[in-house]
């Protein structure tokens, strides 16, 4: 890892200006306003045609008239002219250049497109890193500097170890807002822009590095490269730094492959989730849940992995709504220790208390801070939650208040404050500066925990000892049932057993070889759904009839026909492979048939996943379910379902950019067996070479 590249950027001592204003409330002049209202010591130059001074620095007219290189200019003028002034900077030795104006490629223009390229090719040729553009800026509170435009850079912001790159900059603002409230310490927040050069994982790889930063907040739209931000995910978890990201839409997957039943089922927003969840990444779904997961992320001490939340509350109401909460989320609230219940019995006997703790109940000597003393330490109990009660005195809910942050101290775990109906600013300074965020919702509190409690625990990857294998000669695009199932059957995916035929009585003899009832397909080149034409003929017998069929399937222009044995099952599943630009290979895999599209009962996992968790991803479906059940008296089902699932996915993972999609549907399952019927290949566009 270089965790060096980009330091100057966030700690820069020298910055320039260009398009800075001396007209207060102008974009130029606020920049230079943020700027120094942080404190920042290093030099400013202001750039402005008119000259004269700005902000109490005097401003040269043009980049030319620049003493050297600076390390970082902002540029704030627009586009045309901001490619141009790029390139004098990058000349002049500038070491970073934030580029703030659109009309880049976003605007969907071959004239916005030009820009951006030739920003690119600015960066490239010269060393100088360009940010943006398209952006906000960037703002380092651990080293007081604002170089941007937004609400946000104007503030002073409380250090702490949050470190937000952002594919929204002017979130930065809400951000903040939403921080300052539950008490959240920033490290540093970037706004990533159009990222023509500089993109999100050079700054996850500078943050991984980075000695303030405990916690790196993303808000993405996409991952330009899914291999090398999972390594810089286990980079940073290396360095005792949590992950979390809340992902920015959810638009369906390309439609190059939309002949499989899998592709059109899964959206990228699935596939990013499964993706970024196998990578040990926490995931939320608000500002606000990624304010509190920062929050409690931002800790010397790694958050438990097991996320078993002891709740407490002045009545039993607000404690089982928070214990609802919970289980949505997949937190537990377990049952307090043995020696919990011992140290209860010597304090108040015959008191009958479990989690949630009812603080309302009349204990007698088992006053509120002992409650949250036996929560804290119960082993058990990996988070401590306390729902807020207006109900105290003034001076009794400041004493709460004490406690609860002197248990979070003493403890060292995670606890948090669930207050719906809010808090005098008295207490919640307390919260705050004990480490303890306040939280108005309490469905974002859980949703928060388990985002964080997600980001203590990467699963590992799967690995191959084979290279990327391209697929043999004369294969292409959507291949034949034939040709599809050969390859899933070689590759150890457990497929129904079929002969290609060239004429109606070959037909006969394989349907005679086979016995008992027979399926007929027609094979045409280029056609993936076979029933719609008419070339799928299910569960006949018999030479007459057989031999009329297939000479019914020939004369529709089939070029071979596929005969295989009448398959029956009790389940019908779907299993297949879906591919997402930039991250990569997804298993999907669910309830399957004519009706698994309207159903789309379905999980996915990258290819990468280990048995576990393909296994825990199976559990949370309705198939899962079903194998799982108590009726269902096939034992090995799941384990085998298992089995076919990481044979398609070293499929994949064996011939990477080669394959665009897999399609097996159904999957029949029965206490006897488990066998695919159907099976489609679809192969990228992309160059093949013999192999095999």
């Amino acid at each position: 890892m270089n965790t060096t590249t980009l330091s100057r950027l966030f700690n820069p001592g020298s910055v320039a200006i260009v398009g800075a204003s001396a007209t207060p409330g102008k974009i130029g002049s606020r920049v230079v306003e943020n700027l120094v209202s942080q404190g920042f010591t290093g030099k400013v130059y202001p750039v402005n045609p008119r000259g004269g001074e700005i902000s109490g620095f005097p401003a040269v007219t043009s980049i030319s008239e620049l003493p050297g290189p600076v390390d970082v200019a902002y540029v704030l003028i627009p586009a045309d002219a901001a490619v141009e002034a790029a390139r004098e900077l990058a000349e002049l030795g500038t070491s970073y250049i934030i580029v703030s104006a659109a009309e880049f490629a976003e605007a969907g223009t071959p004239e916005g497109r030009r820009r951006e390229d030739a920003l690119r090719e600015i960066a490239a040729k010269t060393g100088t890193r360009v940010v943006g553009p398209n952006c906000n800026g960037i703002y380092s509170a651990t080293h007081q500097v604002s170089i941007g435009f937004n609400t946000a850079h104007g503030q002073r912001h409380r250090p702490g170890g949050v470190a937000i790159l952002s594919h929204s900059g002017a979130l930065f603002s809400t951000i903040m807002l939403r921080g300052k409230e539950a008490g959240m310490g920033l490290s540093a927040f970037v706004s990533d822009g159009n990222e023509c050069d500089l993109d999100v994982l050079d700054y996850l790889e500078h943050f991984a590095g980075d000695e303030a930063t405990r916690c790196i907040a993303l808000l993405i739209d996409s991952l330009p490269d899914g291999d090398r931000f999972r390594a810089l995910v286990r980079a940073a978890r290396a360095q005792s730094k949590s992950v979390i990201a809340l992902k920015l839409g959810t638009s369906a997957a390309g439609a190059s492959a939309a002949v499989a039943h899998s592709s059109r089922m899964a959206g990228s927003g699935a596939a990013y989730r499964a993706f970024l969840e196998d990578a040990g990444v926490g995931m939320v779904q608000t500002v606000e849940e990624l304010v509190t997961a920062g929050v409690l992320l931002d800790s010397d001490e790694p958050f438990p992995a097991g996320g078993r939340v002891g709740v407490a509350a002045l009545s039993g109401g607000a404690g089982t709504l928070v214990a609802d909460a919970a289980a949505r989320h997949g937190l537990a609230v377990p049952g307090l220790s043995e020696a919990t219940h011992e140290r209860i019995a010597k304090i108040a006997p015959h008191s009958h208390i479990e989690n949630p703790i009812d603080l309302g109940g009349g204990y007698g000597k088992l006053d509120t801070p002992t409650m949250f003393s036996l929560l804290a330490k119960d082993a058990n109990v990996d988070v401590v939650v306390y729902f807020y009660h207006p109900m105290h005195t003034e001076e009794e809910r400041r004493s709460i208040a004490e406690s609860f942050a002197r248990s979070r101290k003493q403890s060292a775990k995670p606890h948090v404050v669930i207050a719906p109906g809010g808090m005098t600013d008295d207490e919640r300074s307390i919260y705050r500066d004990g480490g303890v965020p306040v939280i108005s919702d309490t469905e974002t509190a859980m949703a928060a925990i388990a985002g964080a409690r997600a980001s203590s625990g990467p699963g590992e990857a799967e690995q191959d000892d084979v290279h990327t294998s391209p697929f043999g000669p004369g294969l292409s695009g959507v291949l034949n049932d034939f040709d599809s199932i050969t390859l899933l059957a070689e590759a150890g995916v457990p497929m129904a057993p079929m002969a290609a035929v060239n004429s109606p009585g070959e037909a006969v003899k394989a349907a005679a070889e086979q016995g008992g009832p027979v399926v007929l397909k027609g094979l045409l080149s280029g056609v993936a759904h076979k029933s719609d034409l008419g070339l799928v003929v299910v569960g006949i017998e018999g030479e007459e009839t057989i031999r009329s069929e297939a000479e019914r399937l020939f004369g529709l222009g089939a070029e071979r026909v596929l005969v295989q044995p009448a398959v029956h099952g009790e389940i019908e599943a779907l299993l297949g492979i879906v591919h997402e630009p930039g991250l990569g290979y997804f298993l999907m895999f669910g309830l399957g048939g004519v009706f698994a599209e309207a159903i789309k009962d379905v999980a996915i996992v990258p290819v990468t996943a280990s048995a576990e968790r393909i296994r825990t991803a199976l559990s949370r479906t309705r198939l899962g379910a079903v194998l799982a059940s108590k009726r269902w008296h096939r034992a090995d089902s799941t384990g085998q379902f298992v089995a076919a699932c990481q044979a398609l996915a070293r499929f994949a993972r064996r011939h990477g950019e080669h394959l665009e999609a897999v399609d097996i549907n159904p999957v029949l399952i029965t206490r006897e067996t488990l066998v695919g019927v159907d099976g489609l290949v679809v192969l990228s566009d992309k160059d093949s070479a013999p192999a095999n």
